[in-house]
C-alpha cells in the first residue's frame, strides 16, 4: 500500500501513513518487485512476497542450503539512506534473537549484503494474522480470546525479563498457526521498532521520529507512547488491552479520520464502557481488559505475569475448569458440604455402624452359647466319672 500524499509505501492494513500522518486509500502498489525472484545472500531464494511493514518488505523464501522455507524482512530502499533506520532495523534483529520462547518468533540470521540489502532471516509460520481471522469472523468468543491472550503475554513476559519492549503489538503482528495440540498457537512478530533498555540508546518511546516518522500503530498506543515519555513494559500491556477489546467486540476502542484524533481519544477519553458494547461478556473478564486500558500506567497489571494471572482466573470463570492449571491458593476453596450433602452421608455412616452393632450382637450371643455348651459337657464328664467310681467302688 503507497501513500498517496508522500508516496512512499505503508505497512498493509494501516489506517495511517507512518511517515506523513495522512489517511491512507486503497491505492496497491503494482510495479514488478525487484526482489521476486532473486536469491539473496547466495542462500535465500526469494519466492514471493506476504506484506509489509514499517520497516520493511515481507517475502517468503527457500533456504537453498535446507530446502526449507522461511521468511525474508528487508529493509525498505528508501530507509537505507539514514543509517539510524538501518541500525533500528539491527536492532530488530538483536531484540528478537534474545527472546527464547515457544510463543517468540524465532530469528536464524542477519546480514547486509555487498549490493545493500539489509534483511532478517526468521522462521516461516503457517497460519494467519489475529487481523486477517478478525476480518473474517469480527469478534472472537471470550475463551478463544482469552486464550490467545494467554499467549501473548507469555510472550511479552519473555520480552520483558530480558529489557525488551515491544512498542507495536496488535493484531497483524500476532500470527495463528493451526497445530494438533492447539488449533490456535500463537507467533508474535515484528520487534521492528521494540526499545531495549540496556542498550546505550537513550532515545525515549516517542510518539514520532526526528525525520517525522510515527513510531508505533496509533490505535494501540499507549498514552506515555503518544506523549513520548520513557516507556516499560506496562505500554505493552495497555496494547494487548486494546487488541483484547478488539477481539471480544469486533471494533476499536478509539478511532478517528485523523492520527491526531485518535492520539487525542487515547489520551482524553474512556473506551466506550465494555460491559455495554458486549454486555454477555463475565464482569471479571471486563474488570480485567478494564484495568489493562488505565491511561494511567501505574493503575495498570504492574506486569505481564500479574495479567496472566488475571487471565487465567477469567478462563476458570468462563470454562468453569482448566486442564493442567493449578489454582493459586485464594482460588482453592475448602469443601463444605451442604444439608442435603451431609444427611445421606450421615445416614449411611449410622446404617453401617447399626450393622456394625448387630453383627457383634450376634457373636456375642454365639460366644455365650458356645461357653453353656462346653460348660455342659464338661458337667456331664464329671457326672458320668463320679457314678462309675460310686458303682466300681468296693
Amino acid at each position: 500500500m503507497v501513500c498517496t500524499v508522500c508516496n512512499k509505501e505503508a505497512p498493509e492494513g494501516s489506517r495511517f501513513c507512518p511517515f506523513c500522518g495522512a489517511k491512507l486509500r486503497l491505492t496497491i502498489k503494482t510495479s514488478k518487485d525487484p526482489l521476486i525472484g532473486v536469491t539473496l545472500a547466495g542462500k535465500y531464494h526469494i519466492l514471493e512476497r506476504l506484506g509489509s511493514g514499517a520497516m520493511g518488505a515481507i517475502y517468503k523464501a527457500t533456504h537453498l542450503n535446507l530446502g526449507k522455507p522461511v521468511v525474508l524482512k528487508v529493509l525498505h530502499p528508501h530507509l537505507l539512506r539514514e543509517e539510524s533506520h538501518v541500525q533500528r532495523f539491527k536492532r530488530e534483529a538483536k531484540a528478537a534473537s534474545r527472546l527464547n520462547q515457544p510463543n517468540c518468533i524465532t530469528i536464524l540470521d542477519y546480514d547486509k549484503t555487498p549490493d545493500g540489502w539489509s534483511y532478517i532471516c526468521m522462521e516461516y509460520v503457517e497460519g494467519k494474522d489475529l487481523c486477517r481471522i478478525l476480518h473474517e469472523e469480527k469478534k472472537l468468543s471470550p475463551e478463544r480470546a482469552i486464550r490467545i491472550a494467554l499467549q501473548v503475554v507469555d510472550a511479552l513476559d519473555e520480552a520483558h525479563s530480558k529489557g525488551v519492549i515491544h512498542r507495536d503489538l496488535k493484531p497483524e503482528n500476532i500470527m495463528i498457526e493451526k497445530l494438533r495440540a492447539n488449533p490456535d498457537f500463537v507467533k508474535v512478530l515484528d520487534f521492528g521498532i521494540a526499545k531495549i533498555q540496556d542498550t546505550s540508546d537513550t532515545g525515549s518511546g516517542s510518539f514520532k521520529t526526528a525525520t517525522g516518522m510515527v513510531f508505533g500503530t496509533p490505535e494501540y498506543m499507549s498514552p506515555e507512547q503518544i506523549k513520548g515519555e520513557e516507556l516499560d513494559g506496562r505500554s505493552d500491556i495497555y496494547s494487548l488491552g486494546v487488541v483484547m477489546y478488539q477481539m471480544l467486540t469486533g471494533i476499536l476502542p478509539f478511532t478517528g479520520e485523523t492520527v491526531l484524533e485518535v492520539a487525542t481519544k487515547h489520551l482524553q477519553q474512556p473506551p466506550p464502557p465494555l460491559e455495554e458494547v458486549a454486555p454477555d461478556l463475565p464482569k471479571e473478564l471486563v474488570q480485567v481488559v478494564n484495568k489493562m486500558l488505565k491511561k494511567d500506567r501505574r493503575e495498570r497489571f504492574s506486569s505481564a505475569g500479574e495479567v496472566r494471572e488475571a487471565l487465567l482466573h477469567c478462563l476458570q470463570v468462563v470454562t468453569g475448569q482448566v486442564s493442567g492449571i493449578t489454582p493459586t491458593p485464594a482460588q482453592v476453596q475448602p469443601q463444605i458440604p451442604t444439608k442435603k450433602e451431609f444427611m445421606p452421608a450421615r445416614t449411611e455412616q449410622l446404617q453401617e455402624a447399626e450393622g456394625e452393632s448387630e453383627e457383634f450382637e450376634f457373636m456375642k450371643k454365639s460366644h455365650t452359647l458356645r461357653n453353656l455348651a462346653i460348660a455342659g459337657v464338661a458337667i456331664i464328664v464329671i457326672a458320668a466319672l463320679i457314678v462309675g467310681f460310686v458303682v466300681l467302688r468296693p
